[in-house]
C-alpha cells in the first residue's frame, strides 16, 4: 500500500541504495561491467562461480547512480560509465586480477539476427561435415559460396560474410550457427573498476602477463651485472662477487709470480710453457737432447690433433650433406603420394 502513495519510495529501491553504498565502504575495488546478451543461464553459473568471491548485484542504473552520488568523492567518477545493461561490482581483488577473473566469464557464442558485428567474420574454404541436403541452400542464402563435392557439402572460396559495424541478417546468422562458428564472446564486459580513487578502463588493465614477466626478468639481470662490476654488495651478489675477487686474485698472483700456497703448480706449469715457448725459438744445436725430445713430441701430439680436428669438421660437413639429401628425397616421396 505505501508503494502505490505517490511520493514515497519502495523499500527496495532504498534497500538497494544503501547495499550499494556499504559496498562502495567496505571493498577496496568496485567497477562496472556491461551483461547484455548474457543468458539467464549464464548469468547464474556466473553467479555461482564468483559466490565468496566477488559482489555482483544487477541494479537499476537509477539506482547505482543514486548511492554513487549520496557516497560522493571520488565515487562520482563512476556515474559517467553507467548505462546500458550493467551491474555493479566489488571485491578484495586488486583491480587487474579481478579483470582478469571477469574476461573468464566469456564464453564463444555465435552471432545473433540483427546484431551489430564487432569484428570481421571470415569463414575459411574447405569441406564441411555436411551431406547434400536442404543444409545447401541455407548456406548458400548466408552468401557462402557453398558447393557439393565428393559427397560432402564444401565451402569453395574463403568469404567475409559479414563486416565490422554491419547488420547481422537473419540468413547470415543461420549459416554461421549451422557451421558452429562463433565469432563473439560473451559475458561481463568490464566497463570500469576503481580502487583508491583511482579509475582503470579496459585499455589500462588488459595487459601481456608474459611480456611483463620476462621484462621483470631481464631487468633482473641488468640489475645484478650492474651490482656485480659496481661490486656493489647484496644477498644476490655476494657470493658472486665472492667468487669474481677470488679469481681475480688468483689470476693477479699468477701473472706476478707471486708464490703463494695454492698457486704454485700454476706457477710452475706456466713457467714450464714459457720455457717450451723460448726453446722452439732456437736453433736446433742450442738445445740438449730432452729439449729436443721434449718438444719434438710436443710438435707431434699437435700435428696428431691437428689431423683429428680436420677429419672431425669433414665428417660433420658430410653428416650435413647426408641430411640435406635426405630431406630432399622426403620431398620428392612426398609430391610422388600428392600427385600419384
Amino acid at each position: 500500500m505505501m508503494a502505490a502513495v505517490k511520493g514515497v519510495i519502495p523499500q527496495w529501491k532504498l534497500k538497494d541504495v544503501e547495499e550499494i553504498r556499504k559496498h562502495l565502504k567496505e571493498y577496496p575495488v568496485v567497477g562496472l561491467v556491461s551483461f547484455r546478451g548474457i543468458s539467464a543461464m549464464q548469468m547464474a553459473k556466473i553467479r555461482r562461480e564468483f559466490r565468496n568471491k566477488i559482489v555482483l548485484r544487477v541494479v537499476k542504473n537509477n539506482l547505482i547512480e543514486k548511492a554513487l552520488q549520496e557516497e560522493g568523492g571520488e565515487f562520482t567518477k563512476l556515474v559517467d560509465f553507467l548505462g546500458d545493461q550493467v551491474a555493479f561490482v566489488a571485491s578484495e581483488m586488486s583491480p587487474f586480477k579481478l579483470f582478469k577473473e571477469l574476461e573468464k566469464t566469456k564464453q564463444p557464442s555465435p552471432l545473433k539476427p540483427r546484431q551489430i558485428a564487432p569484428e570481421d567474420v571470415v569463414v575459411e574454404k574447405g569441406p564441411t561435415s555436411f551431406p547434400p541436403g536442404p543444409i545447401l541452400g541455407d548456406l548458400q542464402m548466408g552468401g557462402l559460396p557453398a558447393a557439393i563435392e565428393k559427397g560432402k557439402i564444401v565451402i569453395k572460396d574463403t568469404v567475409t560474410v559479414v563486416k565490422a559495424g554491419e547488420v547481422v541478417k537473419p540468413e547470415v546468422a543461420k549459416a554461421l550457427e549451422l557451421l558452429e562458428i562463433k565469432p563473439v564472446k560473451l559475458g561481463l564486459d568490464t566497463r570500469v573498476l576503481m580502487e583508491g580513487g583511482i579509475i582503470f578502463t579496459p585499455e589500462d588493465l588488459r595487459i601481456d602477463v608474459e611480456a611483463i614477466s620476462q621484462q621483470f626478468g631481464e631487468a633482473y639481470t641488468k640489475a645484478l651485472n650492474l651490482a656485480v662490476n659496481a661490486a656493489y654488495v647484496t644477498p644476490e651478489t655476494a657470493k658472486i662477487l665472492l667468487i669474481k675477487a677470488i679469481t681475480n686474485a688468483r689470476n693477479l698472483a699468477i701473472n706476478a709470480a707471486i708464490p703463494e700456497r695454492g698457486i704454485v703448480d700454476d706457477l710452475i706449469s706456466k713457467a714450464h710453457s714459457n720455457m717450451l715457448s723460448l726453446a722452439s725459438l732456437l736453433p736446433s744445436d742450442a738445445l740438449d737432447d730432452e729439449l729436443s725430445t721434449i718438444l719434438q713430441s710436443k710438435a707431434e701430439v699437435e700435428v696428431v690433433e691437428e689431423k683429428v680436428e680436420k677429419v672431425e669438421e669433414e665428417k660433420k660437413v658430410e653428416e650435413e650433406e647426408e641430411e640435406e639429401e635426405k630431406k630432399e628425397e622426403e620431398a620428392i616421396e612426398g609430391l610422388g603420394a600428392l600427385f600419384g
